[in-house]
C-alpha cells in the first residue's frame, strides 16, 4: 500500500472543494495554505483549518448560490508514492449578485493547487493559484451588499 492517497483517492477529496464541511474533513489540524496573489483580498497564508475556513471559504462562498456550486477535477499530477501532488480544477457556479442586484452572473473559475499529504492521507500543506481578479469582483460585489445590510454572510 501506498504511504500517500492516489490519484483516484486526491481526485475524491478534491471534487468535495464546493462543500466546506465535508472537504475540511481532508484537511490536517496543522494545516499551512498559501494563496498566491497580489493586490487580491484573500491572498496570503493561512497557517489552520479556522484561518483557512474564515479567509477563504466563508468569503467566497458566501457570494455564491450555494446549490449551483459544481467542481470538476480536470488533472492530478502526483501518485500514493509522492507526499504531492498538483490538482487543475474548474468551479462553476452562480453567484448572488450582479451589478448590485440579486440576480446570479456565472461563476466559473478554474484554478492548481499544489497540496502535500501527510503519512494519515490528509492535506497538511497547500499553495493554490487562483484567478484573483474573477474572485474579488464576485465577493466585493457580495460584501458590499453584506455591509449595506441586503446579504448575509452564512453560507
Amino acid at each position: 500500500m501506498a504511504p500517500y492517497p492516489s490519484v483516484y483517492e486526491i481526485e475524491e477529496m478534491f471534487s468535495h472543494r464546493g462543500h466546506p464541511s465535508i472537504f475540511e474533513t481532508y484537511l490536517a489540524d496543522n494545516l499551512d495554505v498559501t494563496v498566491v496573489g497580489q493586490d487580491f483580498h484573500i491572498a496570503g497564508q493561512y497557517r489552520d483549518k479556522k484561518a483557512f475556513h474564515e479567509g477563504i471559504y466563508s468569503r467566497v462562498a458566501a457570494a455564491l448560490d450555494q446549490s449551483t456550486i459544481r467542481v470538476e477535477v480536470m488533472r492530478v499530477i502526483g501518485d500514493g508514492e509522492s507526499a504531492w501532488a498538483v490538482i487543475e480544477s474548474k468551479c462553476t457556479a452562480m453567484s448572488k449578485y450582479v451589478n448590485g442586484n440579486a440576480i446570479g452572473k456565472p461563476y466559473i473559475l478554474e484554478f492548481c493547487d499544489m497540496a502535500r499529504f501527510d503519512s494519515q492521507g490528509k492535506i497538511t500543506q497547500a499553495k493554490e493559484f487562483l484567478d484573483s481578479e474573477h474572485i474579488q469582483s464576485h465577493v466585493s460585489e457580495h460584501e458590499g451588499k453584506v455591509s449595506e445590510g441586503k446579504a448575509k454572510w452564512n453560507m
